[in-house]
């Protein structure tokens, strides 16, 4: 078990059993719900809002180990990097969700494990919004923002995505997801990175009819990184 006292305290949260780390204890509860997509996400709504998510493999390996991965070190494992990471960005005032606890358990030179994450309230995907609705000018300047304090932090999102900016009801936005993400030296990792993100703007458009995603706002969002301080 991995903890994270201080981010539970403020949360008003006790320290999280093992069973907190396991799916099926929160799907046997009627204020939980499985979420679709690779690792099922457990939504938990009480004793807070928290995220339940279990490590997945990608690619073709996924069919022979799908939730398997090599140990080498308690500290290299995936939630020991992705707590450390999270908690080291909540510190510094990035907007993130707190980490919680997580689980590593060991088969011989293998292991499977799992992450406790604060869930941001009332909040959705900005993909979800874009769906429906634009967002403004001045909103798309605020996500250049967002990604340009993450990289004068210089941290490398591995998944930066539309799906992984997160948008409240007080209009603030988040960014979630840190699995394989890291502190990386030198600057030009941060381009690709955004275009990462173009990529995955131009992906929902094609693929969503009545996409609220038009070659303006990305304009607009490369200017408010280009302004950010």
């Amino acid at each position: 078990m991995l903890l994270c006292p201080q981010q539970c305290d403020a949360l008003d949260i006790d320290l999280p059993s093992l069973q907190w780390l396991q799916s099926d204890y929160w799907l046997s509860q009627a204020h939980a719900k499985a979420n679709s997509g690779r690792g099922q996400a457990i939504l938990i709504e009480k004793p807070a809002p928290m995220v339940l998510r279990q490590y997945c493999r990608g690619g073709l390996v996924r069919h022979f180990a799908e939730r398997r991965f090599i140990f080498s070190g308690l500290s290299n494992t995936r939630p020991y990097c992705e707590l450390t990471l999270l908690n080291r960005m909540y510190e510094a005032g990035l907007p993130v969700p707190r980490g919680l606890a997580g689980r590593v358990s060991r088969y011989g030179v293998s292991y499977e494990a799992s992450i406790l994450m604060e869930r941001i309230p009332d909040s959705q995907e900005v993909h979800e919004y874009l769906l429906s609705a634009p967002l403004s000018a001045e909103m798309w300047l605020q996500v250049g923002q967002l990604i340009r304090q993450l990289h004068d932090r210089q941290i490398y999102h591995h998944d930066l995505n539309i799906h992984n900016i997160m948008l409240d009801k007080n209009a603030k936005l988040w960014l979630i997801d840190f699995d394989k993400c890291a502190e990386k030296t030198g600057q030009t990792w941060k381009e690709n990175n955004l275009l990462r993100l173009q990529r995955s703007l131009h992906k929902e458009r094609d693929k969503c009819p009545g996409y609220h995603f038009a070659d303006e706002n990305w304009q607009q969002l490369l200017a408010g990184y280009q302004q950010a301080q």
